[in-house]
């Protein structure tokens, strides 16, 4: 192996022209890391938000290599690692939201992020599924405490974190609706929604009877409009950073008596495992809506701030 790889370089914060491609020295592992010749690497909004120096960009040194959706095979092990041997198809969202450098052909991960590839699962569906679904896993779960019989809606319910996060509903046994424009609504049928909402033909909030859970992508406008289709004592989770402890939702939701949460998503190895058996079981699929190779970083981004992406677009090398 050379000491030396490829990998797309942020020079500076701005456009997706602005990414390099470079060739940097390879990373060592440290204790409790492993390296990881990386076969895909999955592309999340705040990906190009990042690389346009908004959300987690001020704790970010300049040149970097973005990227945290890592999946690949372990090719050293650094001091005290027994998760992992040389070899393993492993994934993970990698060291978020400090760097995780999943742009490149190695990439040093901590061991207690990951967890193995099942085998009935490609690399760049691997790829595609950390961030997404331990975000759509936590706001379930972790934050809504969604429960089987309950009646959640999920906003742009087609995009990448929306489709996992029906499908972990319906996995619950949860009543599920979601919004989405037309063309997507057969895409979410196939995956079992119970109830699909055209957001432009009709308001969410009389398009179905009241619900216990809103997960929310959207912010601002849709998540005060939610607060109307809550149950007394029903749970919105929003997602965007931006709105964190927005005055008018706060005040809204104590005027409707429900509760508002906001969330940002971390690295978890033991939820990855879980979340690898749902996958090799088939309850869980990735829709992969297009792959570029390293060289063409600028597309993948230029697609993925286009916001007209069915699932998930991936990095592959």
């Amino acid at each position: 192996m050379s000491n030396l790889m490829e990998a797309a370089v942020l020079p500076a914060f701005g456009a997706a022209s602005v990414f390099r491609i470079e060739r940097v020295p390879v990373p060592l592992p440290a204790a409790e890391q492993v390296l990881v010749k990386v076969r895909a690497a999955g592309l999340n909004p705040v990906d190009y938000k990042t690389r346009m120096g908004k959300g987690y960009a001020a704790g970010i040194s300049l040149p970097a290599i973005l990227g945290w959706d890592i999946a690949g095979e372990v090719v050293s092990l650094g001091d005290g690692v027994s998760k992992f041997d040389t070899g393993d198809r492993i994934f993970g969202l990698s060291n978020f939201p400090q760097l995780g450098c999943a742009y490149a052909e190695y990439a040093v991960v901590q061991e207690n992020e990951f967890a193995i590839i099942p085998k009935n699962v490609s690399s760049i569906d691997a790829a595609a599924t950390p961030l997404a679904t331990l975000t759509a896993w936590a706001a379930l779960f972790d934050h809504a405490e969604a429960t089987a019989g309950q009646r959640v809606l999920i906003h742009a319910a087609a995009g990448g974190v929306g489709h996992i996060a029906v499908q972990l509903a319906k996995w619950k046994g949860c009543f599920v609706a979601g919004t989405a424009s037309e063309n997507n609504h057969a895409f979410l049928r196939e995956l079992g929604i119970d109830a699909v909402i055209d957001y432009k033909a009709q308001p969410f909030e009389s398009a179905i009877e009241p619900v216990d859970v809103v997960i929310d992508g959207m912010g601002g406008e849709i998540a005060l409009r939610s607060l109307d289709i809550l149950k007394p004592g029903g749970i919105l989770v929003s997602l965007p950073s931006m709105y964190k402890d927005d005055p008018a939702i706060i005040a809204k939701a104590r005027e409707k008596g429900v509760q508002v949460k906001w969330m940002s998503v971390r690295p978890d190895g033991e939820r990855m495992d879980q979340i690898a058996a749902l996958l090799a079981g088939g309850q869980l699929k990735i829709k992969v809506a297009a792959t570029f190779p390293l060289m063409d970083v600028t597309k993948a981004h230029q697609l993925l701030e286009s916001h007209h992406v069915t699932g998930k677009v991936v990095l592959t090398l």
